[in-house]
């Protein structure tokens, strides 16, 4: 099958379909086996292009979305056909169906992108990690020169969806996680936390979650104690930490927790690990300077009479959540400017591939006019001086400019849907006698 041009103009209708599966429609487990990795994703757009399926190509595929944008270049590539192609190139047919997939066209398709981008569509809700994943997808396409102009056009419309609502909304603001909600509270107390002594007890997923983002902020002096002393050691080296800052031996630490400023605990099922008393004989070596606890576990990991100790600072996870609620609903207020951006943006993007639609008439009815325009003008140049002429000319092309502003000013106005457009184009045509427009 022979390939495809990517520089073809696009009809009348907008010739865009998105098919996904993600958190909304199907489980974990059916989008894990649904995932492509950047060399399944390159041979899967080659495939799909150069078979001649698509005359352009965009697949996103994370951990909880796997959606393919296109451009069909055949009339029997629809969204079913293109669901059954994901499945069957990842063997999923056993457990993945049509139905753990969603379809979306046209402008519905483009919508969606943007929800995406801008992190309403995301399973936490302003999640800023898809924007820098979509362009990853954005670049792995252009690379396998899938992309042609109405995907170059839609992704960069996306990429200012994404910039617009993290510069004029407060959607991203404000920790939605435990292990963020614990660092941020940190970094109101201690407003530079570069200089401060953090130790962290446990290596599991919320002590690491806990550990990158100390390291994001700013945190250098960062020590890791765990049972395992290898989680310990794997956790330090993941978070660059060096010389400034190491692992303490689980049986030992303890004896070192006047050395800290903060102290993490996400240790999920060892129940009290620091007494109270203990954080009394600490505070007196420490001279009571201010000591921040962050309790992340479940049960709690530190007893909470701390708390009543002079100048501790005692956080569970219940606290947190009551931050992390504020701030859920915080980002929800957001949404309606979110929502705003995205209709913006959608509808000038709208107006673009109208504007593709609509370019061949009007190009056909300022070049019919312009003939008109000449033959009138050949009629009487043997009648007047050149100069008279040259005044004649310019008269007509200022009145040629006004005759046309009306109507090609309509045709680039916007329109409810793809057959109003063509019938709007239609229109045009038969009253200046240019023939019917493309469907």
């Amino acid at each position: 099958m022979a390939a495809v041009s990517h520089n073809s103009t696009p009809s009348a209708s907008m010739n865009l379909i998105a098919v996904g599966a993600t958190h909304k429609t199907a489980s974990i487990e059916q989008r894990e086996q649904l995932a492509f990795s950047e060399d399944e994703t390159k041979t899967l757009l080659s495939e799909l292009i150069d078979g001649g399926l698509l005359s352009e190509a965009m697949l996103v595929s994370t951990c909880n979305r796997t959606e393919l944008y296109a451009v069909p270049a055949l009339p029997e590539v629809d969204a079913n056909y293109l669901k059954d192609f994901l499945i069957e190139r990842k063997h999923a047919r056993k457990d993945v169906r049509r139905d753990h997939f969603f379809s979306l066209m046209a402008c519905g398709a483009a919508k969606h992108l943007f929800e995406v981008v801008s992190g309403v569509d995301s399973m936490i809700l302003g999640e800023s990690q898809i924007s820098g994943q979509v362009k990853n997808a954005y670049r792995i396409a252009v690379e396998s020169k899938a992309t042609g102009a109405l995907l170059n056009k839609l992704s960069h419309a996306a990429f200012s969806v994404s910039k617009r609502v993290k510069s004029e909304t407060k959607l991203s603001d404000g920790a939605i996680s435990v292990s963020y909600a614990a660092v941020e509270l940190a970094r109101k107390i201690f407003s530079d936390l570069s200089s401060k002594q953090i130790l962290l007890v446990g290596a599991g997923e919320t002590a690491e979650l806990a550990a990158i983002h100390l390291r994001d902020k700013g945190a250098r002096r960062i020590f890791i104690t765990n049972r395992t002393a290898e989680r310990a050691e794997k956790l330090s080296r993941q978070i660059l930490m060096k010389e400034t800052g190491g692992v303490i031996a689980f049986e030992s630490f303890k004896t070192r927790l006047h050395d800290f400023d903060i102290i993490i605990c996400a240790v999920g099922d060892a129940g009290e690990l620091i007494s109270a008393a203990e954080l009394d004989a600490a505070m007196r070596q420490r001279k009571h300077n201010t000591l921040l606890l962050l309790d992340l576990g479940v049960p709690r990991n530190i007893d909470a009479k701390a708390a009543t100790l002079y100048n501790v600072f005692l956080k569970d996870v219940d606290d947190l959540k009551l931050i992390i609620d504020k701030n859920v609903e915080l980002r929800r207020a957001e949404l309606p400017k979110v929502q705003a951006i995205v209709n913006e943006e959608l509808i000038a993007f709208e107006q673009w591939h109208n504007t593709l639609q609509v370019a061949p008439t009007i190009r056909e009815l300022q070049a019919k006019f312009e003939d008109i325009k000449k033959l009138e003008l050949e009629r009487i140049r043997h009648k007047v001086s050149p100069e008279q002429f040259a005044m004649m000319e310019q008269l007509a092309d200022r009145i040629l400019g006004k005759v046309l502003h009306l109507p090609i000013s309509a045709l680039k106005s916007p329109v409810d849907t793809a057959q109003t457009l063509i019938s709007k184009l239609n229109l045009v045509r038969s009253i200046f006698e240019l023939g019917e427009a493309e469907k």
